[in-house]
């Protein structure tokens, strides 16, 4: 299921990217006292509570901008308002109620959006400075400090609360296949020619594909649902405001897949941005696999394929395992062998171990490398480990004292499981819970 989408709008200089790096607890969007840094829409996965939600940074809304690079980053936000399922409209406590802010909320009223009022840089609780802002007509204002974190869990749990109900899951009939990949590696002629007709415009410039499309891919191994995604560029790089909307589609494709095939282009290599891709399809719960395009491009394969694998293990330590194909679109190589690499993908990502299995690896692990206890002298015990969820696969450790188990001990865990079970390019996710 599709995560849905909380955008951030607002006047400019009011603290939403801070607002948005606090969420997301990395510096991810860039802050600076001067307004208008950020023109651009930054998007990302976020999760609260256990619901996962896509968070959208806009930049500073002016809503009577009619030209120029005001009105470009008005329609940017514009767009994100029609995107999303709640919108955090972020005034400034300092500045006190404004003309602009007026305007904003006019809009969304007459927009009818779901809106949560937000009076971000207030310093201490119940400063009354907020009770200024209920004349904007949105309902009560939600005192936050972005900067010092004042109120933010208060208000991501009326965030979370005001997302669309979840359905009930239906499994799905078929394996979805999401096609993934920077702008021009090829993404659409591989889906081409998967299905042997020209199901999807290919052209040399790049961005053509700017909705993400569903088609059913029937193979002797069995039938999946291919999604072919828009090139995802860096969001830095977002040249209009089809291109962001085509980069949200994409990431909710990778939110509804099984399996996502990152396509690299062959003659330049795994990038940063393949890398933040792999990460992002981690992140949304699939299963990877590594497709390299343009292989007949390619002199020396042998070497160059294992020079290319020793690369990426040298820069992307954590993606190195991930299962890799070279293929070639146009001269139709290896692309048969797909279908049995996504069901290996699939049955991975499906992958069921016995507790027992968990239990004896649990006690081999800690007599490696025993649990390290706190500053005060408590060492936290385990009891005991269990899967919890599959697809992707989901683990959880019960814990007496949960918050005594470091960071670091669970990061050690957590490599330990999946290299102990041999997890590669799959999601595995460890929990911790407490131990009654």
């Amino acid at each position: 299921m599709a995560a849905p989408v909380v955008a951030i709008i607002g006047r400019p200089n009011v603290g939403k990217s801070t607002f948005f790096n606090r969420v997301l607890g990395e510096r991810r969007a860039v802050v600076h006292d001067r307004p208008g840094i950020t023109r651009d829409r930054n998007t990302a996965r976020a999760e609260w509570a256990g619901r996962a939600f896509l968070l959208v940074d806009t930049g500073g809304f002016l809503p009577g901008a009619a030209a120029g690079r005001d009105a470009h980053v008005r329609r940017q936000a514009e767009i994100a308002i029609g995107l999303a399922d709640v919108v955090v409209f972020m005034v400034d406590a300092k500045t006190g109620v404004t003309d602009l802010d007026g305007a904003i909320a006019r809009d969304l009223r007459r927009l009818a959006r779901r809106s949560l009022l937000v009076v971000n840089k207030v310093d201490k609780p119940g400063d009354p400075v907020t009770h200024d802002f209920h004349g904007l007509g949105l309902g009560a204002p939600q005192p936050v400090s972005s900067e010092g974190g004042l109120g933010i869990g208060d208000l991501l749990d009326l965030i979370v609360g005001a997302l669309p109900a979840q359905p009930a899951h239906e499994a799905e009939p078929r394996t979805r296949v999401a096609i993934v990949g920077r702008p021009n590696v090829g993404k659409s002629s591989i889906v081409n020619m998967l299905l042997r007709e020209d199901r999807v415009i290919v052209e040399p410039e790049a961005g053509t594909t700017m909705d993400a499309i569903d088609t059913l891919w029937k193979t002797p191994a069995g039938e999946f649902l291919l999604v072919d995604t828009a090139g995802i560029r860096r969001q830095a790089h977002f040249g209009d405001e089809a291109e962001f909307y085509a980069t949200v589609r994409a990431l909710h494709a990778l939110e509804r897949a099984d399996v996502a095939c990152l396509v690299v282009d062959a003659t330049q290599g795994f990038l940063r941005q393949e890398a933040r891709l792999a990460h992002s399809a981690l992140d949304s719960g699939c299963s990877l696999l590594l497709v390299y395009n343009k292989w007949d491009l390619i002199q020396g394969r042998e070497e160059a394929w294992k020079r290319m694998a020793h690369e990426r293990e040298e820069r992307y330590a954590t993606l190195a395992g991930v299962p890799a194909v070279p293929v070639s679109a146009t001269a139709r190589i290896n692309l048969g062998r797909l279908p049995k690499l996504i069901l290996q993908r699939v049955a991975e990502h499906e992958r069921k171990l016995a507790t027992r299995d968990l239990n004896d690896w649990l006690q081999q692990v800690q007599r490696r490398r025993a649990v390290p206890s706190t500053r005060l002298g408590h060492t936290p015990k385990i009891y005991y480990v269990t899967q919890t969820s599959t697809a992707p696969p989901e683990f959880t450790l019960f814990v007496n004292h949960p918050s005594r188990l470091s960071a670091n001990y669970r990061r050690f865990l957590w490599l330990q499981l999946t290299e102990h079970f041999g997890f590669r390019g799959t999601p595995v996710r460890l929990r911790v819970r407490k131990s009654e």
